[in-house]
């Protein structure tokens, strides 16, 4: 899986070699304290992605209350 090709909303998507993958950044992102995975990794790119609906479905949530 290329960066480029990734949809980050098809979780299901991921092969064994990218959940590896993702398993060892991680590993090494809590080892150097980085709460967000290695700045530009792909795990930092998914948190961010992740971060970034969350913050537009709140947004969206309290448009919708006004």
């Amino acid at each position: 899986m290329k960066d480029g090709d990734v949809d980050y909303d098809d979780y299901e998507e991921a092969d064994e070699e990218t959940q590896k993958h993702l398993e060892k950044e991680y590993a090494d992102a809590e080892k150097k304290g980085w709460a967000q995975g290695k700045p530009g990794s792909f795990l930092n790119k998914l948190i961010q992605h992740g971060n970034r609906k969350t913050e537009e479905e709140l947004a969206k949530s309290e448009s919708s209350k006004s």
